[in-house]
């Protein structure tokens, strides 16, 4: 019992799809270890964790359903058989090993025809492009014509050739499938039988025991048709069915109207098991603030029908719009999923607003699955206007119970198992379906029986006791016993509900952290902070990833990227997303930009979701110019580089930070991840930021503190950026005392970082800046070398570090400051003292390592 592990595959993202969040809760809570793999349709790899089921998400390339679209796109541009590119032969060789590779694994002399099938239809298809050179150009309305011909044929429909997104999931999955360790398949949906066919062959090719279940969520002959999806397309997965479903060890449906289809249409040895798609039907609910009545500002008294579910135009919503004109006062709320912000909700607005009632119209993004039978309760009757489509006709929606939850009368089409239930339980009124004076009618009738409707739904509630989830989910598990015996699923006391649990990226705690940063590694820092880690937190490893810009100064760092390679070599960051995903636990991406190359964006929040998808801590780190505001900084200090709002610089650095700083703000307020800053003016910048000091390396630059007492004191400025630095004030007063043999000046650009420690160790004073307010890496360094540091540092600042002993002075002051100092050697004998001091308090790495540690949860 409890050793038994459970595959679930499914064709979407799984975060809407309720069926299969509850089949894995259900199967998980008898004591079973569940991993679902779906689509990852961000476009990176996820791994989760949703109340103990594992979850990953995978991406699909689309590589044969793509390459297939294009070649229709030729065909209709002008190319009778379109020749095929140099990829497409790949996808044709590659098809072709795979259906040899399905021929050994399930047998049959079929498949192997099949597999010499593809190679030879290459090869007629290259043999054909050459007629083409031959043959006049056709019109292209008649090349369309042949297109619908074409989709309309459904005799020699075949899911090798014209579903070639089932062989993209078969290559995106298998391997991951084949990594782990299970007992059973569950396939959820038509998409992914081959793919758990084959995977049990293999399994049981090397003597091990493997079952899989088919979970038919549809009657698949009877899927609606929109585009893509054609009469060719529906047929091909009719083919996929048909051909897989033998192979099935046990097999689930959704009503037992279905399950009668499924056994008769298939020759299937046993009845399908039932597990209807319900929801949790045994608590009372409750009804707050938040309620659909209140969202749409209606009074208690104004007719009020709702839809909650999938918009498209199967579903049949557009019928109850038409029908408004013709219910005056009448309003329809639409509960949109995903969002009220797809094409077909717009449609309905669209048409609303053509047929005169767009103000009665309320088109809403949806709640959580388990909230909304409360959502719904203030609602007058709940509809399902199905359009006729074969697998509708053995439809029991989810909504359908939801809205009986809630004590919502029914208003639902002639599709044949919903009216079969509405009718035989007298709970509400059926209509045609797309006749929208019949809905009319039923609306009217349902309105007026609506007391007594509700009555008779709130006072028989054993009417959905058989339908409750629980009692749903011991069925599954029973068809687990089943097929593995039935000592390994226990039934639970307390089962799972979904409103219990949400999806948590799976963090990795379980081994020791390693620490990536990267990918700027301004000053070294990113390096100064990894090495401080290691010395300080036994067992942790990191890793700094550094992009080269081509400048001079080059820092240490593990990986060091030329700035064309990770700009636009999507090969290098398909590489490196893999090995951050495998070897780290914590990331730090620095200055708000790509981690990862541009795989995903040039900015940081689409790598944060990536990483944190597969159980990767993050937090983010902010150097300076990048996140500064230059309206702020101008408010703290007159001499602030960006006192002219229209001066190109500061333009950049404002819309930079504006466009940067709403992003960061979602992290902090999301507590996505801990948000860092590396000098303590950007406390103020970033409010709910952290201040993780910069580091200097102590071996490196200490020194013994300046004796200060050459006649001539040398003065030192190294700017990295002259402008920000405010190079103009310093060169201005050093050249000034120079010239007046109080002090000799140097001045030095582009220093290479491995000779600046001997510069600034032969000097006395270092001067830093004398623009933004604030001090950095260089006066931190020159403070482990025991040297004089001036700097403006604005009283803000230094309220954020007490103690900081950085001589003030700003352009205005520095000349008074530095002859002052000179004439009382022993008060800058002093603030060296105390700058070294400081220094080792607070930047040599230590402190930096345990607020690392602190908000990042490092462990050795």
């Amino acid at each position: 019992m409890g050793d038994m592990h459970v595959l679930m595959l499914v064709g979407n993202n799984i975060r809407h799809d309720t069926r299969v969040l509850k089949s894995a809760l259900a199967v998980a809570d008898g004591g079973a270890r569940v991993t679902v793999i779906g689509y990852g349709d961000e476009g990176y790899p996820e791994h989760t964790s949703f109340g103990g089921v594992e979850i990953h998400r995978v991406p699909v390339a689309w590589r044969l359903r793509d390459k297939a679209r294009d070649r229709r796109d030729r065909f209709t541009a002008g190319s009778l058989v379109p020749d095929m590119t140099g990829s497409e032969r790949r996808m044709v060789v590659r098809r072709a090993r795979l259906r040899s590779a399905e021929a050994a694994e399930l047998g049959g002399r079929e498949r192997e025809l099949r597999a010499k099938a593809t190679k030879v239809g290459a090869s007629m298809r290259t043999r054909l492009g050459r007629l083409q050179e031959r043959l006049s150009h056709t019109e292209q309305e008649w090349r369309a014509s042949a297109l619908d011909w074409y989709d309309g044929q459904t005799r020699l429909a075949s899911w090798r050739r014209d579903l070639p997104a089932i062989d993209d999931y078969e290559f995106a999955y298998s391997g991951l499938v084949d990594r782990l360790d299970w007992d059973v398949i569950h396939a959820h949906d038509v998409h992914h039988m081959g793919t758990a066919a084959r995977a049990v062959a293999r399994r049981r090719a090397q003597g091990r025991d493997a079952w899989w279940i088919y979970d038919a969520h549809e009657f698949v002959p009877g899927l609606s048709l929109y585009p893509p999806r054609t009469a060719r397309v529906r047929a091909a997965y009719v083919d996929l069915e048909r051909e897989f479903i033998p192979f099935a060890d046990a097999v689930v449906t959704v009503t037992d109207a279905l399950a009668a289809e499924l056994q008769q249409r298939h020759s299937l040895p046993r009845r399908p098991g039932v597990v209807v798609n319900s929801p949790v039907l045994d608590g009372d609910l409750e009804i707050g603030r938040h309620h659909i009545r209140a969202v749409c500002g209606l009074s208690p008294d104004t007719p009020l029908l709702v839809y909650a579910g999938g918009v498209t135009a199967a579903r049949g919503i557009q019928t109850a719009v038409s029908a408004l004109p013709d219910l005056p006062g009448v309003h329809l709320a639409v509960v949109c999923v995903p969002s009220a912000e797809v094409s077909p909700a717009r449609d309905l607005a669209d048409l609303a607003t053509r047929l005169g009632v767009a103000d009665r119209l309320h088109l809403l993004d949806p709640v959580a699955p388990d909230d909304v039978s409360a959502y719904v309760s203030s609602a007058d009757i709940g509809i399902i206007p199905l359009v006729h489509f074969g697998s509708h006709e053995f439809a029991l929606a989810n909504k359908l119970f939801e809205y009986l939850h809630a004590g919502l009368p029914l208003l639902v089409s002639d599709c044949r198992a919903q009216a079969e239930f509405v009718r035989g339980h007298d709970v509400g009124e059926v209509h045609r379906a797309e006749d929208v004076a019949d809905f009319v009618r039923a609306a009217r009738r349902v309105l007026e029986r609506a007391p007594e409707l509700r009555r008779h739904i709130t006072e028989n509630p054993q009417m959905l006791a058989p339908y409750d989830w629980h009692r749903q989910a011991a069925g599954l598990r029973e068809v687990y016993r089943g097929l593995v015996g039935g000592d390994r699923l226990i039934e639970p006391q307390t089962p799972t509900d979904l409103s219990q649990v949400t999806e948590e990226p799976l963090w990795r705690d379980e081994r020791p952290s390693v620490l990536g940063i990267g990918a700027t590694n301004a000053a070294g820092q990113g390096w100064a902070w990894a090495k401080a880690v290691e010395r300080h937190v036994p067992g942790v490893d990191t890793y700094v990833v550094a992009v080269d810009r081509g400048g001079p100064l080059t820092f240490d760092a593990d990986e060091v990227v030329p700035w064309s390679v990770f700009r636009t070599n999507q090969r290098f960051s398909a590489d490196l997303q893999q090995r951050i995903n495998a070897g780290w636990t914590h990331a730090l991406i620095e200055t708000g930009r790509s981690l990862i190359g541009t795989r995903y964006g040039r900015d940081f929040v689409t790598d944060a979701e990536a990483l944190r998808a597969v159980g990767i801590r993050v937090g983010l780190i902010f150097h300076g110019s990048e996140i500064r505001d230059p309206e702020l900084n101008t408010r703290r200090t007159p001499y602030s580089p960006y006192t002219d709002p229209l001066d190109p610089l500061t333009t950049s650095l404002q819309t930079q930070r504006n466009e940067l700083m709403p992003k960061v703000e979602v992290f902090i307020e999301g507590k996505v991840g801990p948000v860092f800053v590396s000098t303590p003016d950007l406390l103020l910048d970033v409010p709910g930021s952290i201040w993780l000091p910069v580091v200097g390396d102590p071996g490196v630059w200490h020194a013994e503190p300046t004796a200060f007492d050459r006649e001539l004191p040398v003065v030192l400025h190294v700017p990295s950026r002259a402008r920000i630095k405010g190079t103009e004030a310093a060169d201005r007063v050093g050249l000034l005392l120079e010239s007046e043999g109080l002090i000799e000046y140097r001045r030095l650009e582009n220093v290479v970082p491995q000779e600046m420690p001997s510069h600034v160790k032969d000097c006395d004073i270092v001067l830093d800046q004398f623009a933004l307010g604030a001090y950095g890496a260089a006066a931190v360094e020159a403070m482990f070398a025991g040297r004089i540091v001036l700097s403006h540092v604005v009283d803000a600042v230094r309220e954020q570090v007490p103690g900081c002993p950085i001589v003030e002075a700003n352009p205005d002051t520095l000349e008074n400051v530095i002859r002052a100092l000179v004439a009382d050697r022993d008060r800058g004998r002093e603030a060296a003292r105390a700058g070294q001091t400081y220094a080792h308090e607070w930047h040599d790495g230590r402190r930096s390592a345990q607020i690392l540690t602190e908000h990042l949860r490092l462990h050795g």
